[in-house]
């Protein structure tokens, strides 16, 4: 059985931590502060460059999309997913079209695509460039203008988008690829990073736009 003396403690047995003590203790707790709030950051980094990947063939180039972003089933594409943390009515998204390749210069044709599908399209820049490999692609900056559905009780929303467009085999055959990146104007800025670094694990280098 516990003694009645045993729970108590001598106060004058007590001595506070010195100065230079408390300023330790102080140092320690802000250094382990900082290495978790470093940790935290570099975690979240991390996060940020990983990627799942849709591979067209062995050996072809494999193109990343962001692995919490939704599958989201569509005809005229042949994959897509999107943000679900996105605007509701035009959420960010990546698309991969696979197309016959034309037979007029990939970049002219690829554009009148775009012209003749898109309601008031306006071409914001236009290059091509080289993929990592030495392939020609053509990297296409661009806005215009989507009609939510009747439901949404909302007007016409601005997009705007970039498509990086190369030749690829696909099932044996030689193919246009289209890389498709989009997102509401408003929310353009916010997602630019993501686009960005999918870009650059596509081309192989950071591509400036």
């Amino acid at each position: 059985m516990t003694r009645p003396d045993d729970l108590f403690v001598d106060a004058s047995a007590y001595h506070p931590p010195g100065k230079w003590e408390a300023r330790a203790g102080n140092l320690l707790v802000l250094v382990v502060a900082g290495l978790l709030l470093l940790g935290g950051w570099m975690f979240k980094d991390w996060m940020q460059d990983q990627f799942r990947y849709l591979a067209l063939a062995e050996g072809e180039i494999a193109i990343p999309y962001p692995p919490a972003w939704a599958l989201q089933s569509d005809p005229t594409v042949d994959f897509r997913v999107v943000d679900p943390t996105g605007p509701q009515l035009f959420p960010a998204r990546e698309e991969v079209r696979i197309l016959a390749l034309p037979e007029m210069p990939q970049p002219d044709a690829w554009t009148l695509q775009r012209v003749a599908a898109l309601d008031d399209y306006v071409e914001l820049s236009h290059k091509t460039l080289a993929l990592g490999d030495g392939r020609p692609a053509a990297l296409l900056e661009y806005a215009y203008a989507v009609k939510p559905p009747p439901d949404q009780g909302a007007s016409l929303v601005a997009v705007h988008a970039i498509d990086l467009a190369f030749p690829a085999r696909y099932e044996g055959e030689e193919k246009l690829v289209v890389v498709t990146l989009a997102a509401e104007a408003s929310d353009w800025d916010r997602v630019r990073p993501t686009f960005q670094r999918i870009l650059q694990r596509i081309v192989g280098k950071s591509v400036g736009w």
